[in-house]
C-alpha cells in the first residue's frame, strides 16, 4: 500500500543513507582498483539488460494489481509526459540565461528532465512500498523512456544535428518489451499461476541484484568524475542552476499542480510522482553524452552533485509534500 501513513521523513533519510553506503562500495571499488576499469560498462549492461529486465516481470508477476492500480499508472505515465515537457521549457530559459555554450547546454537540459528514476528510484521504493511501488514507478519510467529515447539522444546529438525521431527505436528495449510482458501476464491472469513457481524464484533471484547493484554503479561512475575540471565560475553556476531545478524547484512546482487534482489523481500517484520528479539526475544521461560526443564530464558532474544533494533534497521535498497534503 502506497500512502504517507507508511512513511515518514526519518525513514526516507535512512533508506536514503544505505543506498548511499552501497555507492560508496561502487566508490571505494573504483578508486583502490579493486575493480577493473570498464567494470562499470559491463554493470551497467548486466543491470539494464538481465536483472532489471527480471526485477519487472518478478514484481509485476506477485503483485495482484486492482483496475485502480491500472488507472493510477496511465495517469502516472502522463504526468511523467506533462512535467517533462515543463522541464524542458524552464530548462530553455534558465540555459539562455547562463549561456554555458551549446554542449553544455544540451546537457543541462537533458539532465534537468531525466532523473535516476531506475537505479535510484526502483531501490527506494522497494524499501519504502514493496512490490507495488516498483510497478507504479515503472509506469512513470514508460513516460520517461518515451522522452529519454527521443528527445533526449537528440539533446545529446543536437551538437551534431541529429533528428530526434530517428531515435524512437530505441523505445523498443528489453525493458519494455519486459514490461509489455509483465502487463499482459497480469491482464490474463498467468500471474497467479505463476506465483511461487520455479520461473518466478528465478526471476526473482536475478532481479534481486538490481538495488544493490544499481547503487554500486552509481558509485563507480562518481569516481570518475574529477571536481578540479570544474572549477570555472561557468560551471559551477551551471551545476548549482540544475541543481536547484532539478531537486528542489520542479518537486515543489509539482506538489502546487498536482495537488490541486488530489482528488482526481489519489494519494499514490502523487507520491511516486513528487518522489520520481525529486530524484537526482539519472546516470543514463552520462552514456548519452559519453556516446553522442557531447559534454559528457559536465554529465558525470550533474549526477555527482545532484546526487549528493538529494540526500538532504529529497526528505524536506516529501516534508513538504506532507504539509500540503
Amino acid at each position: 500500500m502506497i500512502s504517507f501513513s507508511g512513511i515518514d521523513i526519518s525513514t526516507i533519510f535512512v533508506q536514503i543513507v544505505i543506498l548511499y553506503i552501497l555507492a560508496l562500495i561502487g566508490f571505494g571499488s573504483t578508486k583502490s582498483g579493486l575493480l577493473p576499469e570498464n567494470a562499470s560498462v559491463v554493470l551497467s549492461k548486466f543491470v539494464m539488460r538481465i536483472s532489471m529486465p527480471c526485477t519487472i516481470l518478478s514484481k509485476m508477476i506477485s503483485s495482484d494489481f486492482t483496475k485502480e492500480d491500472y488507472l493510477n499508472g496511465i495517469k502516472l505515465y502522463f504526468i511523467a509526459i506533462v512535467f517533462l515537457t515543463i522541464t524542458f521549457f524552464i530548462s530553455c530559459g534558465a540555459t539562455k540565461a547562463i549561456k554555458p555554450g551549446d554542449a553544455v547546454s544540451n546537457v543541462y537540459k537533458m539532465q534537468s528532465m531525466f532523473g535516476n528514476v531506475i537505479f535510484f528510484a526502483f531501490p527506494l521504493f522497494t524499501a519504502l512500498f514493496g512490490d507495488v511501488g516498483v510497478v507504479y514507478a515503472l509506469f512513470f519510467n514508460m513516460g520517461n523512456d518515451t522522452f529519454l529515447w527521443t528527445i533526449g539522444v537528440w539533446l545529446a546529438n543536437k551538437h551534431k544535428g541529429g533528428n530526434f525521431l530517428q531515435n524512437a527505436k530505441h523505445l523498443v528495449n528489453v525493458n519494455t518489451i519486459a514490461f509489455v510482458t509483465g502487463v499482459i501476464v497480469m491482464l490474463s491472469g498467468l500471474n497467479t499461476y505463476l506465483q511461487g513457481s520455479f520461473i518466478s524464484e528465478i526471476f526473482s533471484s536475478i532481479g534481486a541484484t538490481t538495488s544493490p547493484l544499481s547503487m554500486i554503479f552509481i558509485g563507480m561512475v562518481l569516481a570518475g568524475v574529477k571536481i578540479k575540471e570544474f572549477a570555472g565560475k561557468k560551471n559551477l553556476v551551471s551545476l548549482a542552476a540544475l541543481s536547484l531545478q532539478k531537486l528542489l524547484l520542479l518537486p515543489l512546482i509539482s506538489i502546487g499542480i498536482l495537488l490541486l487534482f488530489k482528488d482526481f489523481l489519489g494519494e499514490a500517484t502523487i507520491i511516486i510522482a513528487v518522489m520520481q520528479l525529486s530524484m537526482p539526475v539519472g546516470t543514463l544521461t552520462v552514456s548519452l553524452a559519453a556516446e553522442y560526443e557531447s559534454d559528457y564530464k559536465f554529465a558525470a558532474a550533474g549526477v555527482m552533485f545532484t546526487t549528493i544533494l538529494s540526500i538532504i533534497t529529497m526528505p524536506l521535498v516529501v516534508w513538504v509534500l506532507k504539509c500540503f497534503y
